[in-house]
């Protein structure tokens, strides 16, 4: 018995570091193998196929199981797995998991998890960015439908200006300036946006996400 469960080990582990897809059809199609498995070859077996399915997309499957992951790594004191901090990693995982199902709300919140925990991850706090970015309330919908309304206009009097100048020269000038101030309108809402995202992300983690800004305001990154 002793033989065949370090043969199991060893023959999930020898597909090689990246045959996600191998590792998991094998995983999938000896259960009863890896089931019987001694517990800490168990649990290696069993974070490397949360890693794989990762990697191959599987996110719903990896969604169903990595909850269990996360509170066995903790009653096990289990740091390190592959070189890697696995309970951010499988943290992070989760995230970009939720991410790519557009739970966006839940990934924003495991995120800010993330962040207080390692602050100095500037992954984590650029995936926040973009979560924070997808998350629309009605007033930031509202203020990009006007600059893009802005924008279009814009360009309609650009064409307009183009087309029919010769016949439009009295309308000219008040066509240039109201393309000025829409033009002008456009870019305030889009830095306002801008100054919006920075002021959440600042309250919500104590970070911008640009160094720049860091920097500037002497935040601790």
């Amino acid at each position: 018995m002793n033989r065949e469960h370090k043969l199991t080990y060893l023959q999930y582990f020898r597909l090689g570091e990246t045959a996600y897809r191998e590792k998991v059809r094998f995983y999938e199609e000896h259960p009863d193998a890896i089931a019987s498995l001694y517990y800490e070859d168990k649990i290696d077996i069993d974070l490397d196929y949360l890693i794989c399915l990762f990697e191959i997309g599987r996110y719903e499957r990896f969604l169903s199981k990595v909850d269990a992951a996360i509170e066995q790594v903790i009653m096990d004191n289990i740091y390190e797995f592959g070189g890697e901090n696995i309970y951010e990693e499988l943290l992070f995982r989760k995230a970009a998991c939720l991410y790519q199902i557009e739970k966006y709300d839940e990934c924003g919140h495991l995120l800010r998890q993330l962040v207080k925990i390692n602050p100095s991850n500037r992954i984590y706090i650029g995936l926040l960015n973009i979560v924070e970015r997808k998350i629309h309330t009605d007033a930031v919908t509202t203020i990009k439908a006007l600059a893009m309304a802005s924008f279009l206009i814009v360009v309609c009097i650009s064409l307009v200006r183009i087309l029919f100048e010769p016949f439009l020269d009295v309308y000219i000038s008040p066509l240039i300036t109201v393309r000025t101030g829409l033009f002008i309108l456009g870019i305030s809402c889009l830095v306002g946006l801008e100054v919006y995202f920075q002021l959440k992300l600042y309250r919500e983690t104590g970070m911008f996400s640009y160094g720049i800004l860091n920097r500037i305001f002497n935040t601790k990154v």
